[in-house]
């Protein structure tokens, strides 16, 4: 069964997956601008609504519990389009943590992870499917960082929850999966995020050699890198055979990415500008239902 913000569900009715998005967080206080205040929520809804038109079935909802993560507008959203939302329990980057993170125990992160795996959110009976974005920040894994990821390996360990996280430009992420590992984790429950954006071959079979999973999951963002590159390198691993360790999302976290906007294509990026470019090299239909829907069928599995 996979947890959604309605209750769980068969795997099998999962579909096409986006696997790290943002639908409802407030990171302005840190930001200090309101392009990630996501408290626009009948234009989401019409995002979303659009996004669906492509096959779309399924969403994880990745914003943590310091990113003004608002789980009733996440079951509204949900509502609304009859989207199935995965919503996530965790800690961001440092930056962002309360106060009271550097001085807790793994334990003591884990048990708040918990609480809202097994029990609810936020005083709602609303319950986490997974585990994340837990972070690292550019080049280094700071205290707090390594106190929520180990606190996040010690909950998957004891619900089997994935633990899906946030490689800073995609650095780091050896250094996340042997952590998470080291604590006990089956590395089939791990994603690393944003891994395409290392744009470094051999770094992404080194990562892969650990057995985890990988995110091509900031597609769309043509000023960090061109969809064309991420494409050459995503079937370039397909060659290698890596697709069973993949998956595909855009990581929507500011409104400017809004398709409303008229300068992206939004939370439709990946079907609408990704997929082709895929099928234009040759990907077989088998490959790419593994990409947006075996996979994170797999991975979300508990």
């Amino acid at each position: 069964m996979i947890q959604t913000v309605k209750g769980p569900i068969n795997q099998k009715i999962l579909g096409i997956t986006m696997c790290h998005e943002h639908l409802a967080m407030d990171l302005s206080r840190i930001r200090g601008d309101d392009d990630s205040d996501f408290s626009c929520e009948d234009t989401i809804i019409e995002e979303i609504r659009a996004m669906m038109k492509y096959g779309v079935k399924s969403l994880v909802e990745v914003t943590t519990n310091d990113m003004g993560r608002d789980v009733k507008q996440l079951f509204r959203i949900s509502e609304a389009c009859g989207l199935n939302i995965v919503c996530s329990t965790g800690f961001y980057l440092e930056q962002y943590h309360p106060k009271s993170i550097a001085e807790s125990e793994p334990k003591q992160i884990c048990d708040i992870f918990l609480h809202d795996i097994q029990l609810g959110i936020a005083g709602t009976e609303i319950k986490a499917g997974i585990i994340g974005e837990v972070a690292s920040s550019m080049n280094e894994i700071t205290k707090g960082e390594e106190i929520v990821l180990k606190g996040a390996a010690k909950a998957s360990v004891v619900t089997a929850v994935a633990v899906t996280t946030h490689c800073h430009f995609g650095t780091m992420a050896i250094e996340q999966a042997r952590l998470l590992v080291n604590e006990g984790m089956n590395p089939d429950k791990i994603i690393l995020g944003h891994l395409d954006l290392a744009d470094d071959r051999d770094y992404y079979a080194e990562v892969l050699k650990t057995g985890v999973n990988i995110g091509f999951d900031t597609i769309g963002k043509t000023s960090y890198l061109s969809d064309e590159k991420r494409a050459d390198n995503l079937m370039w691993l397909i060659d290698k055979g890596y697709e069973d360790k993949i998956i595909l999302s855009q990581d929507i976290s500011r409104k400017s990415y809004f398709s409303c906007k008229g300068t992206h294509s939004g939370y439709m990026s990946v079907m609408k500008d990704f997929v082709p470019l895929l099928l234009n090299r040759g990907i077989n239909q088998e490959i790419l239902n593994k990409l947006l829907q075996n996979n994170p069928a797999r991975i979300l599995n508990f």
